[in-house]
């Protein structure tokens, strides 16, 4: 928590620019918004999911211990994808939900590590994103349909693209790298 906010919220804001706009123009804003519910599924999920499994389950385990990137997420991950399986019972959704949020549970790991654990950069991420698909009528899962990916994964570009581009500009390179994947020295 000791990152800078307001870096977070702006690449958070930049990165998320697609999914606000592409949900505009594709899908409707939903009529009347349960407040509680936004709150809930946007700022408390986005806080909590980032704060308990990326900074206290990952952070512990990658920064304090020699494991590298791989191991150290894959076990987070898993459980934070199994926990969001409670969005469906239909079998083939279930693989997309559970490939879905572990593949955005390695992303937010990944950012959190790069932006020198400054825990605001994938909270700030994660908040928006659910934010957007919350106000449109996207989709009632986290695995989405094919228009509401489209979206997710141009911010998942440009967030990936910022995190690079920073990372070759202000510290000589990605902190996950070869040396770092497996095991660190």
């Amino acid at each position: 928590m000791n990152g800078s906010f307001i870096s977070g919220l702006a690449i958070g804001a930049l990165a998320t620019l697609p999914m606000f706009i592409g949900y505009a123009f594709k899908f409707s804003l939903i009529k009347e918004p349960d407040f509680n519910s936004l709150m809930i599924n946007t700022v408390s999920a986005g806080f909590f999911e980032e704060l308990i499994f990326r900074a206290y389950f990952f952070g512990l385990v990658y920064r304090y211990t020699r494991l590298g990137f791989i191991p150290a997420i894959l076990a987070t991950s898993f459980v934070f994808a199994l926990l969001h399986l409670y969005q469906s019972q239909d079998p083939v959704e279930l693989a997309l939900i559970f490939t879905t949020t572990f593949l955005g549970s390695v992303l937010f790991g990944w950012l959190y590590t790069e932006w020198r654990f400054n825990l605001w950069v994938p909270i700030a991420l994660h908040i928006l994103m659910n934010l957007a698909w919350m106000l449109f009528n996207v989709d009632d899962t986290a695995a989405g349909n094919w228009y509401a990916n489209i979206f997710r994964f141009l911010t998942i570009a440009i967030v990936i693209t910022l995190t690079v581009i920073k990372a070759k500009r202000m510290h000589g390179g990605l902190q996950v790298n070869r040396k770092t994947l497996w095991r660190k020295s």
